[in-house]
């Protein structure tokens, strides 16, 4: 389907109520294209702390106050049962073995990525955006994911 010069597309965007990925969403929106906010609800609403993480119901409840100033659609996605198997519980497995676990990488590479991947693939979007710092490369594959030129900021 040709967009036009005019129109870039459109985009889900990964939102957890942070700044990093509300200037993602704005920057888009800035620039043209059609952003959808998602937002990941990883906790039952009553084990949700009020936290400043991505995990708390203040991430989520942040993230619909941006997408309504941005004016922007914004969903949010029951992803409790896949966080609680696919990232805290092998956590709490690593804990009990005397390893330290990195349950934020788990989270972004098996629920975070493919689940924002998967509602906008099902929306017919072009393209998915997260705040994250990273890279995207074009391989010999298609698109790959690679460092950021900043190590200091690098979230691949």
């Amino acid at each position: 389907m040709s967009r036009g010069p005019t129109l870039p597309g459109r985009v889900a965007v990964a939102m957890s109520g942070g700044v990093d990925s509300s200037l993602a969403a704005a920057l888009l929106r800035d620039a043209g294209w059609e952003v959808l906010g998602v937002t990941l609800q990883l906790r039952a609403c009553d084990e949700a702390m009020a936290s400043r993480s991505c995990c708390g119901a203040d991430g989520i409840a942040r993230a619909r106050a941006v997408a309504g100033r941005l004016e922007i659609r914004h969903y949010v996605l029951d992803s409790v049962e896949s966080f609680s198997q696919a990232v805290l519980r092998p956590a709490w497995e690593d804990y009990a073995a005397g390893r330290t676990p990195s349950p934020c990488l788990r989270c972004n590479e098996q629920i975070k990525f493919t689940a924002v991947l998967e509602r906008g693939l099902a929306m017919d979007f072009d393209a998915v955006a997260t705040g994250h710092y990273a890279r995207i490369v074009n391989g010999p594959n298609g698109p790959e994911l690679h460092r950021a030129v900043d190590p200091t900021k690098d979230q691949s």
